[in-house]
């Protein structure tokens, strides 16, 4: 008798422990070895510990469930649990957070850590995506992009006619063409390829990735150009929130935070030294350019956003905060 009830109170906590230890997945095109990635594991693994193994996830790097565009149905849906979404993508899902993409939208770095860290970003612009079917959690920093060629630029008359890869939004194609160069767009998995097989000419990105993507290898013309920073941000599907209990969304989110503060530092002081080994290593040439031509072939795009209520209103949030005077 009394083995039976013992036996009973295992099965009831093996069962218990079941329900609430679970693996979730994430998909991310990030490399695990990137400083993204470094930041992204240690958010991992604290959840993890904090959450005393009730919320284990399972992250899957470099594109292994797919591209954003293959993955990001699959979050929605649920079948993935969280994913990596960069602000290209939300943009598609929800245009008005393109201004964030708005080539030079951001001049400096302060300025990205103003509007990153605000009330009006985090609670009022991001929590739109919810009608898509995911909750943003938080952001991993990228760093400014810039281009980088298989021919020398060194003005912006230089890359008029190039063909470059672009992410597939609105956006990004539309600041090639005001540049003159023809904008391809692509998978980032698939731009290391089009590079070396010469279906494309260069590439719109951070310069750190001649070294840890390894372009370098088949582009060697950097260009400091710094024209966006693409934010990448975590999120979380609604029907994987619905399983987790609410003190362990606190820590979801709490973690997310303190991920998204550290991955500037982090981010930033990593992508300087790769490019300084994109130099030495690969032989590679980065040049530092006038930005100022480069900056006023943007204005067609903020007039564009600016015909637009919903943009219109997000350019002068973001502008206000920054302290700055929105001219069109």
């Amino acid at each position: 008798m009394k083995y039976g009830k013992l036996l009973s109170a295992l099965l009831i906590t093996s069962m218990a422990f079941s329900v609430q230890a679970r693996v979730y997945k994430l998909a991310t095109n990030t490399p695990a070895n990137s400083p993204a990635g470094e930041v992204l594991q240690e958010f991992v693994d604290a959840v993890k510990e904090k959450t005393d193994n009730r919320v284990n996830i399972r992250v899957y790097w470099s594109g292994a469930l797919g591209g954003q565009t293959q993955y990001v149905s699959q979050i929605q849906s649920g079948v993935i649990d969280f994913g990596l979404l960069n602000s290209g993508m939300l943009e598609n899902l929800q245009p008005e957070i393109g201004v964030i993409n708005l080539p030079y939208i951001f001049r400096s770095l302060d300025d990205y850590q103003k509007v990153m860290s605000s009330d009006y970003m985090n609670n009022e612009l991001l929590s739109k995506t919810s009608q898509n079917g995911f909750e943003v959690l938080g952001y991993l920093s990228n760093g400014f992009r810039s281009l980088h060629t298989s021919t020398p630029v060194k003005s912006i008359d230089d890359i008029k006619g190039l063909k470059i890869r672009a992410m597939a939004t609105d956006t990004y194609i539309a600041m090639l063409q005001e540049l003159g160069a023809i904008p391809v767009p692509l998978e980032f998995t698939e731009t290391y390829t089009a590079l070396q097989q010469g279906m494309v000419d260069g590439a719109e990105g951070s310069l750190a990735g001649l070294w840890e993507i390894k372009f370098g290898e088949v582009t060697k013309y950097g260009i400091r150009t710094e024209q966006t920073r693409l934010t990448d941000f975590i999120v979380l599907s609604k029907r994987a929130s619905n399983k987790i209990a609410e003190d362990d969304l606190s820590i979801i989110r709490n973690e997310m935070k303190i991920a998204s503060e550290r991955s500037i530092e982090v981010v930033d002081t990593a992508h300087a030294v790769s490019e300084r080994l994109a130099v030495e290593k690969m032989g590679v040439q980065l040049t530092d350019i006038d930005k100022q031509p480069w900056i006023d072939a943007m204005r067609p795009l903020y007039k564009s956003a600016a015909k637009n209520v919903d943009k219109r209103e997000v350019l002068e949030r973001i502008f206000e905060i920054q302290g700055r005077e929105l001219n069109l």
